[in-house]
């Protein structure tokens, strides 16, 4: 059975979350760097050109804390939304009137985090690059060509979620994130490696 990127990325966060279970919790510069992982639904806005339907969100990051928590921190996302569409008009990017449209988002930025009890609360704004990938036909006399399409534009996540620590290190997360053409609510986990 062959594994793609995305299913790779949650295997290895699985595999985190086990040694964080399983390991003693220390305070060191390794208890700074937290890794979220969260899987969700991609809901994109209406559009009057295309429809696009609800898809998969898979969202990784590695998250610096200078300070445990009630404080400033920062992160880098790796977001993959995939959606399917159909469009209304053929002046759309692609020729394909009905297809699937995958959207990675690279994005640095900061947020702040308030910690209430056992809860947390955070707010974070990444501008960064959203790459968007389709397919479009070549039609010749006797055959049709598929070809991969990517593009790239500037994209801007804002992000508002809630945290449930279960241990100092180690919390559920409800991570829901707002792109130009998307929204996604997902649910995953953040941890430190040790």
């Amino acid at each position: 059975m062959m594994f793609s990127g995305r299913s790779f990325i949650l295997l290895i966060t699985v595999f985190f979350v086990s040694i964080k279970a399983a390991s003693a919790q220390t305070e060191d510069i390794t208890s700074r760097f937290y890794f979220p992982g969260s899987i969700g639904i991609s809901m994109p806005f209406a559009n009057r050109h295309t429809q696009l339907n609800d898809g998969l969100a898979v969202n990784t990051a590695i998250e610096y804390r200078p300070t445990y928590i009630n404080d400033l921190f920062y992160r880098i996302d790796y977001d993959a939304l995939n959606n399917n569409y159909t469009s209304y008009v053929p002046t759309i990017p692609t020729n394909i009137l009905k297809g699937k449209l995958s959207t990675d988002f690279l994005l640095v930025g900061a947020g702040y985090r308030e910690r209430f009890g056992k809860w947390a609360l955070f707010g974070l704004i990444q501008p960064g690059l959203g790459i968007h990938s389709f397919e479009r036909a070549q039609v010749s006399q006797n055959s049709v060509m598929l070809s991969s399409v990517t593009s790239n534009s500037f994209a801007v996540k804002t992000d508002i979620g809630a945290e449930y620590y279960i241990t100092r290190h180690f919390a559920a997360v409800f991570d829901p994130s707002f792109y130009k053409l998307f929204t996604s609510f997902n649910i995953g986990i953040t941890t430190t490696i040790l």
